[in-house]
Order: C-alpha cells, then sequence, then structure tokens
C-alpha cells in the first residue's frame, strides 16, 4: 500500500498521537504525508519555536527540494477551526503550532499562477509590519504579480479583494515537540500544485538544482532562513 494513503486507514489513531506530541490533529483523508523533516538554522542547529520572529516570514524548502515554504510566527494565535476549499475538495485548517499555537507554515507558491520566492528576488511576500496596498492591511502573504491576497490566521485563504477568488495556499503540517521546543515539517493539505509547478519551471529548476534534483524529496533536515536574506528584492504592492 502506498504510504501516503496508508494514512487514510489511521484516520483515529494518527488524531490521537497528533494530540499527544503537542501538534493539532487533522484529518487524514486531508493529509499527504512526505518525510518527517527537522526544521534548522543555516548551522543545522535546530531552530525553537520560542526564538520565531513575528517580524518577518521565513522560508525553507519542503517537501521536495526545489520548493519553497514559508514559516511564520503569528502576532497572535488563529482560532482555528476554518474550513476552506480546495480543487481537490474540502479541508479543514486547525490552526498554529508551537508553545502558543501561532506557528503557521505554507507552500510559498501562489496558488494562482505558481509565482515563488527566488534568490534574486520574490513577487510574493509576507507583510508583518509593513501594509500592502493591495490588501490594506498587514499580516497578510501577498503576490504583486496578479494582486492575490492570501490570510496565514485563516489557513491560506485568498481574503476580499476585486480579483477572482483562488483556492487557499496549500498548507504544511508542522509537528511541535514541547519538549524540546523544535518543530518538524511532516506533511502537506489543501491542494498542492508541485507537479505545475516543476512543469512550469523546468528550465529554471534544471539549471538550478540540476538533472533530476528538483523533484527528490526532502530528508532529515531543512534550512530556514529569513525571506529577507532569501530574496534580495521584495516587490511591493
Amino acid at each position: 500500500m502506498d504510504r501516503r494513503n496508508f494514512i487514510k486507514f489511521c484516520g483515529i489513531t494518527t488524531a490521537l498521537a497528533g494530540f499527544q506530541a503537542g501538534y493539532p490533529a487533522l484529518n487524514a483523508a486531508e493529509l499527504k504525508e512526505y518525510n518527517r523533516v527537522k526544521l534548522v538554522d543555516g548551522k543545522g542547529q535546530p531552530i525553537k519555536a520560542k526564538d520565531l520572529t513575528t517580524k518577518d516570514a521565513y522560508v525553507f524548502n519542503y517537501p521536495y527540494v526545489s520548493t519553497p515554504c514559508f514559516l511564520i510566527n503569528l502576532p497572535a494565535k488563529p482560532p482555528g477551526g476554518d474550513k476552506l476549499e480546495g480543487s481537490n475538495g474540502e479541508y479543514n485548517w486547525e490552526g498554529g503550532a508551537g508553545a502558543d499555537g501561532t506557528v503557521v507554515a505554507f507552500t510559498a507558491i501562489c496558488s494562482h499562477q505558481l509565482s515563488y520566492p527566488k534568490k534574486d528576488g520574490t513577487p510574493i511576500s509576507y507583510y508583518a509590519t509593513e501594509k500592502s496596498e493591495d490588501a490594506g492591511k498587514i499580516g497578510v502573504i501577498v503576490c504583486c504579480e496578479h494582486d492575490r491576497v492570501y490570510d496565514p490566521a485563516q489557513g491560506g485563504k485568498m481574503i476580499a479583494t476585486n480579483k477572482k477568488a483562488t483556492q487557499p495556499m496549500a498548507a504544511i503540517r508542522l509537528e511541535y515537540d514541547p519538549a524540546t521546543d523544535e518543530l518538524y515539517a511532516k506533511g502537506v493539505y489543501g491542494t498542492e500544485r508541485f507537479n505545475d509547478f516543476f512543469k512550469a519551471y523546468k528550465k529554471e529548476l534544471m539549471e538550478e538544482y540540476g538533472p533530476g534534483v528538483a523533484k527528490q524529496e526532502v530528508a532529515d533536515t531543512a534550512a530556514v532562513v529569513l525571506l529577507t536574506e532569501y530574496s534580495a528584492v521584495k516587490d511591493r504592492c
């Protein structure tokens, strides 16, 4: 049996295990499992949830070597319980991880037309302290290429704009270890568009990572870096 589908047969057990481990329980059918990966800094030391800033987003690659994600420490615990709609159906977003339940993560690939952060600049960013003109508020993820605004406190849901609705950003399931204050990426839920991403940026990914590397799954650890350090230029909108 495919390991990523096995979880569908273990819903109750998985949910109880998640609760006991200190991270939100999910409907098992909504989760696609990938490698359990510890989040570390540039020196390979484990990231501590209490040390994460609320003034910027972080970037790490997961579940594949080339697929970037946002790690965000929200200023307040999101309520969770949001029922969201993706192209593969409804799913529930249960909220944040960490001692205060404020740490969330999403794929940093825009659900509209797959824009993503690059080393030389990013069209999609988290507006932690400065107000986005498009959104008229702070605390949102905005893609400036086509003015899409997503709320990380509502599970990455696209919020009110004059644009046609786009499905939420796929969420990363975070596992939190309260004994060590460490974080792990465990899987993806919502509608992921990794295959579309690989096709759209085949040439760029080949040049950056080499033949076949971009589609390799991350194993063991994933390095976390501030978005302002990862991307040299941030589009503003």
